[in-house]
């Protein structure tokens, strides 16, 4: 099986999304004392612009739905690695308190292969059942995301996250359940107001 080279997915394996999320592995920068930000950009790291404006406007929507106020960074700020000095002016012109940044980490293709049970009634049986009974073989991805916050007053990573899915094709749904999972969780961690 050959590896799979991050820079080469578009956002749709990459968020492609993940329809049930799981947190993994988190992190919150014990000097940091707030206050939990009111205001967010929303980052999305990704190659394809289709696939950044679905991701940066869902976790907007679901943003602003839970009362924080919110903005796609793609509404000002091209893709690449050109657009640092524009993100900057975009934070400062929009008064957001807080960055939040997702890409992709990692996406793993697994197989899983579930065997039939044991035949009876001897070898005879057992012969004529094993030829009868293959097993099931599905073959799927799991995404792992990782989700960072960021101060832009001081410009140190506040808090950040890695989140596990398995893939699917319906992006926006993906983010739906994405935002869903780490918004509470940002809310409790003090980060989001």
């Amino acid at each position: 099986m050959k590896p799979l080279r991050l820079p080469l997915l578009a956002i749709a394996l990459v968020l492609g999304a993940c329809n049930s999320m799981s947190i993994t592995n988190q992190w919150r920068d014990p000097a940091w004392t707030g206050p939990p930000a009111s205001n967010v950009v929303v980052v999305g790291i990704s190659r394809s612009d289709t696939m950044r404006h679905i991701f940066e406007d869902t976790f907007s929507q679901q943003l602003q739905a839970a009362g924080v106020q919110a903005a796609p960074s793609y509404t000002q700020i091209p893709a690449g690695n050109g657009g640092a000095v524009q993100l900057r002016d975009l934070v400062r012109a929009s008064g957001a308190q807080a960055v939040l940044v997702t890409r992709v980490q990692r996406v793993e293709q697994r197989v899983n292969v579930t065997p039939s049970g044991p035949m009876y009634g001897g070898f005879y049986g057992w012969y004529g059942g094993a030829w009868a009974s293959t097993p099931n073989v599905t073959q799927y991805d799991v995404i792992t995301l990782e989700t960072s916050v960021w101060d832009p007053k001081s410009e140190k990573l506040i808090w950040t996250v890695t989140t596990q899915g398995i893939g699917s094709n319906d992006v926006p749904k993906a983010t739906a359940d994405l935002a869903q999972t780490l918004i509470p969780k940002l809310k409790t961690d003090g980060i989001l107001r």
